[in-house]
């Protein structure tokens, strides 16, 4: 495996059209030179991708959104695993060592991806996004926790963790009233 992906703060098998393949993204590291934020990413079987963003969720968030084409052009060089089945469930296999989770310890905010202030017509405020997990309960469903500041705390959910944690980016976006793609300067977009 690849040193730079040592450390993976996302990994989960995704559907891209009539194939699933599996995405690991490695916790950001910040880029001393530029004072940004560097994050790889591998769609597996492929080579790794190093995205940048202004601070650690933006460098996830740039990440999230940039796999499509890498799994685009690893499907196009024939690396993605090809399902057999469209309907076949997708499952998240859980890292070495890790127990599954009770009902109530997957509704816990855990341990944070990453938290970036953030200005809103209403002022400042500060969001923090958590690690995302399988929700025991409902095996086809993911939950990504977030806060805002410390009086709102939410769930993204989607099939897999990148769509659980895109689902907490766009709510956090849609709870203040601010751009869904927040996590990103409004230059990138």
């Amino acid at each position: 495996m690849n040193s730079e992906l040592d450390e993976i703060a996302i990994a989960s098998t995704v559907r891209a059209g009539d194939r699933e393949i599996r995405v690991e993204i490695a916790d950001p590291r910040q880029d001393h030179a530029t004072h940004g934020w560097q994050c790889t990413y591998r769609v597996v079987g492929a080579r790794a991708h190093r995205v940048h963003g202004p601070d650690r969720l933006g460098a996830i968030y740039a990440a999230l959104i940039d796999i499509p084409q890498a799994a685009a052009r690893a499907g196009a060089q024939g690396h993605a695993s090809a399902s057999g089945d469209q309907r076949a469930p997708i499952v998240s296999r859980r890292r070495t060592g890790e127990s599954p989770l009770s009902a109530a310890q997957a509704r816990e905010f855990g341990p944070p991806l990453g938290a970036k202030a953030v200005q809103t017509p209403s002022g400042p405020v500060v969001i923090m996004l958590g690690r995302p997990r399988q929700d025991p309960e409902r095996p086809h469903t993911f939950l990504c926790p977030f806060r805002i500041d410390d009086r709102t705390e939410a769930f993204g959910q989607g099939i897999d963790e990148v769509r659980a944690v895109i689902s907490a980016v766009r709510g956090v976006g849609s709870i203040l009233g601010i751009a869904l793609d927040w996590p990103l300067p409004s230059t990138a977009r």
